[in-house]
């Protein structure tokens, strides 16, 4: 388990720089661990949130220029949906809309479907 908490930090102080910074270090990290599952068949990575926080939007962006605008809707944390992603074996497990208490669930249903083998 990997917390990336000052993307959150960020998202409370609407810091684009910090949620900006945060996530292009999470994002690499991010790569190492995927590169990790793919050496290590049977492993399961999941990535997700527990909140959204500061109501982020991208109103412009060039990716020929590499710039980025965020727009700050709150301080606080909201009631956006965030994203859940998975990659590895049973990655197809986390696919749809839940509630995210559901993720446990389903990771333990994982546990004790190969714990019993």
């Amino acid at each position: 388990m990997i917390e990336a908490a000052n993307i959150d930090s960020g998202g409370h102080s609407n810091s684009a720089s910090t949620i900006i910074s945060e996530m292009l270090d999470f994002d690499q990290t991010i790569g190492k661990v995927l590169q990790f599952a793919d050496e290590h068949p049977g492993t399961l990575v999941i990535i997700t949130a527990d909140h959204e926080t500061g109501g982020v939007s991208i109103p412009q962006g060039d990716i020929a220029n590499a710039t980025l605008e965020l727009a700050f809707h709150s301080d606080d944390h909201t009631g956006i949906m965030v994203p859940i992603f998975a990659y590895g074996a049973h990655s197809s497990d986390f696919q749809g809309v839940y509630e995210n208490t559901e993720v446990f669930t389903k990771i333990m249903g994982l546990v004790q479907k190969y714990h019993q083998r």
